[in-house]
């Protein structure tokens, strides 16, 4: 029975490859701002639809989508709370708008350069503006919830995991036949790695296991929320209709053109 984690990334996989068809059909036809919004907001369901089962499944499993089975090893080598960084899209818009106006953003925002007219689409003066001001805040939000797994990380090394491992291993040192059978710390440890509950080490050591988990499953939900947030925000407050659109296309291409690199990747590696 296929697992309800693959399942739903394939699942998703799919709706992003029709979805890239639909949104290429309407950039290349001739449609009103009225009819790409339409599109525009679409794609924008599709991400909050997929952010929400996510959440549903993260909080079964958050650990899994730290490394998720269904992602490539290149892949997971990338992935920032279980996905891509918010601030890809702005990076993206970016090199779409011209390839060196990141490296120069600061001089055009002081006039001392102006804005490209090159590559696929031309932002306004006030656009970029706009678009430099969300990075800006998206990074501190980046940069926020990095520290916070930094904190879960090192928290590995302190209660209510270490008393377990303490514990577990000064009972092996008491077993019968050991020499250092006798020890009195056992039960001053396991009470600090269960808090006075009176659990086994195994129980403990879950619970611990578990409280971690659910720290990471909440991680997940705040990293997908602060993604769909910055794309929502890029395509409905900053960029008109056909740029959000172009913006999406390109996106949707990304996600799925290094998606089967690293698959086609990880096949040449087992076959060698």
């Amino acid at each position: 029975m296929e697992s309800p984690y693959i399942s739903s990334y394939e699942q998703w996989i799919r709706s992003q490859e029709s979805d890239l068809r639909d949104l290429t059909t309407a950039a290349a036809e001739a449609t009103s701002d009225v009819e790409l919004q339409g599109r525009v907001d679409r794609s924008l369901r599709l991400y909050e639809e997929y952010a929400a089962r996510r959440r549903a499944l993260a909080a079964a499993d958050g650990p899994t989508f730290f490394c998720p089975p269904w992602c490539s090893a290149f892949e997971n080598a990338v992935l920032w709370m279980g996905g891509c960084r918010p601030t890809l899209a702005i990076r993206l818009l970016y090199s779409l708008s011209g390839l060196d106006l990141e490296a120069r953003l600061d001089d055009f925002l002081r006039g001392l350069v102006h804005a490209p007219r090159g590559g696929l689409m031309a932002l306004s003066a006030r656009q970029i503006n706009l678009v430099n001001e969300l990075h800006c805040r998206t990074l501190r939000e980046e940069d926020r919830l990095s520290a916070r797994l930094a904190t879960l990380h090192e928290d590995v090394a302190d209660a209510p995991l270490l008393p377990l491992v303490i514990k577990d291993v000064r009972t092996s040192a008491s077993a019968p036949g050991s020499p250092s059978a006798g020890g009195g710390g056992n039960a001053a440890a396991a009470a600090a790695a269960d808090g006075g509950r009176g659990w086994s080490g195994e129980e403990a050591a879950a619970a611990a296991m578990e409280s971690y988990a659910g720290r990471l499953a909440g991680l997940v939900e705040e990293g997908d929320r602060l993604r769909v947030a910055t794309v929502r925000a890029l395509t409905t407050e900053i960029l008109r209709p056909r740029q959000a659109v172009e913006l999406l296309v390109a996106a949707k291409q990304l996600h799925l053109t290094v998606h089967d690199w690293g698959r086609r990747r990880d096949l040449h590696r087992v076959s060698v």
